[in-house]
């Protein structure tokens, strides 16, 4: 087995690579323009979902909005149900006030924010439980000052290192308001219990700056959240995050000019629907890291667009996960060390690298005792890709076409390959899914599918040929990480099917998804 990742290769060995991604390429006749697929059934009508009208409120489960919400049955750690509750109103000249009182909070207390900059030098720290924060509205997208109808928490001069809204808190609600250049993650919520995020703006000042702050919406070891119609803009990690969580709900957000758009990490039940991720370097992306505890599963993702997603990689090496910092641009989707994840309903197009890749846990981390605390959590499996729509113009230049093999060494592989195919096989693009062909391990080469992976009943561009690649990573890494590097013996390695072949022509899983 070829020990990977491979950015642990030996620096002569990736500097060699970048050598062999001088081969001209190709234009492709894949344009993007082509008509749905007269055998496409579309979205599975039984396909197994959550009432997208219902949300997980504050006390008893619903919410006040103003969305018609329904009644959400997350189990509650805490009600303030027959506890005294009140209301503490604060403007924009009151910080002060305000974080003194925070300092002080009662259990079920909400505070209210009235319209306008709030000017934080600190956190805005909470650990009391039923607490409620309410702005005046989350402004637009670039909007770092308040205005008559909306509230921006400014913390552009906050100490260094420092979030901006910082929780942990069961039966914890914060809607309507913006928070604008915090040190380090916008809003983090740790260890916490029935948490309802709505209609929260995080956003940046400056573009693709490895200074920003790593997360926008944070979310983490906890349970029963809900995330929706929120915004996240700029963050040098991931603009919403769900990590180590169990029971999460993530809809009708907008994450753009992030280093990664959506990750769900580590987590157990997750319904991810009607979200727009463009304009990252990656979209939205479903995964487990070693170390963790929780072996993330279950995973409904319907509904999302997830197109355009070519920015430049402006994830610090040194400050940010190494998994992110070595994602290629042009990632629509990756789906690493995932199990039981259904895609249903999605869009993806324009993603110059690749729509989806399903990755190995061993890419990025080859020890398996690292994988001990997840139960060994490396492998992904049971994927179910079906009645997606693929718009084209996807995987036609890898990593925008300046692949770097020492920082990201994965997309300088495929770089490698595809340059190779364009040139001499006619193969021009990346297809739309690539599987890395790692799981399992070791390797039953008997086995052309072994960890399950459905992709069936997909709207193609017409000209679509191949539409799925078994890249075979640890082979290709043999053949061009060797001293004497072997293109077309790397090539060789990889082996491409349609929509509809064998073995990729599955129909899920069974049983069904378990959902909130």
């Amino acid at each position: 087995m070829h020990r990977l990742p491979l950015s642990r290769a030996p620096r002569t060995v990736l500097l060699a690579l970048v050598g062999l991604l001088a081969l001209p390429a190709c234009s492709d006749d894949d344009d993007g323009t082509g008509t749905p697929d007269a055998g496409n059934p579309g979205v599975d009508a039984g396909n197994p979902g959550v009432d997208a009208g219902t949300d997980a409120g504050t006390d008893a489960g619903t919410d006040a909005g103003t969305d018609g919400g329904t009644t959400q049955a997350w189990p509650q750690e805490f009600s303030c149900t027959g506890k005294p509750q009140k209301t503490l109103t604060f403007n924009a000249n009151q910080v002060q006030e305000l974080q003194d009182a925070v300092n002080d909070l009662a259990e079920c207390t909400t505070i209210q924010l009235g319209a306008g900059t709030f000017v934080f030098d600190n956190a805005l720290t909470i650990r009391t439980n039923g607490i409620t924060v309410v702005g005046a509205g989350k402004g637009t997208k670039g909007e770092g000052t308040g205005g008559s109808a909306s509230t921006v928490l400014d913390f552009s001069g906050a100490a260094s290192n420092t979030n901006g809204i910082d929780v942990v808190g069961k039966l914890f609600t914060v809607k309507d308001l913006a928070i604008w250049n915090a040190r380090k993650d916008a809003l983090r919520i740790e260890s916490s219990a029935n948490v309802f995020v709505q209609r929260i703006r995080t956003e940046w000042a400056n573009t693709n700056n490895e200074s920003n702050g790593k997360y926008g919406i944070y979310p983490v070891k906890s349970s029963y959240v809900t995330i929706e119609d929120c915004e996240a803009y700029n963050a040098a990690d991931a603009g919403i995050y769900v990590g180590q969580t169990r029971y999460a709900i993530v809809r009708r957000n907008i994450a753009k000019q992030n280093v990664a758009g959506i990750e769900i990490e580590n987590t157990k039940f997750a319904f991810v629907q009607a979200n727009v991720a463009q304009d990252n370097t990656t979209g939205l992306v479903v995964f487990d890291l070693p170390g963790n505890p929780i072996k993330g599963t279950d995973i409904l993702v319907t509904g999302n667009t997830i197109t355009g997603n070519n920015r430049e990689n402006f994830a610090s090496v040194t400050a940010s996960s190494s998994t992110v910092s070595q994602v290629p641009a042009g990632t629509g989707t990756f789906i690493l060390a995932s199990r039981r994840v259904e895609f249903v309903g999605n869009t993806w197009g324009d993603n110059h690298t690749v729509d989806i890749a399903v990755l190995s846990g061993l890419a990025i981390e080859p020890d398996l005792s690292q994988w001990s605390a997840g139960f060994f959590n490396f492998t992904s499996g049971d994927v179910y890709i079906h009645g997606n729509t693929f718009t084209g113009g996807s995987g036609e230049s890898v990593d925008n076409g300046r692949p770097d093999a020492e920082r990201r060494p994965l997309g300088a592989l495929v770089s490698a390959v595809y340059a190779y195919g364009a040139a001499t096989q006619a193969t021009t693009r990346v297809e739309h899914l690539l599987w890395d062909g790692i799981d399992p391990a070791p390797r039953n080469e008997t086995l052309k599918n072994p960890i399950n992976i459905c992709f069936t009943g997909n709207t193609l561009p017409a000209t679509t040929k191949e539409a799925i690649v078994d890249f075979d990573l640890q082979a290709v890494a043999g053949k061009l990480m060797s001293a004497t590097p072997d293109l077309p013996g790397a090539f060789a390695e990889t082996r491409r099917y349609t929509q509809g072949a064998a073995p990729f022509n599955c129909s899920g899983f069974a049983p069904g998804l378990s959902l909130p």
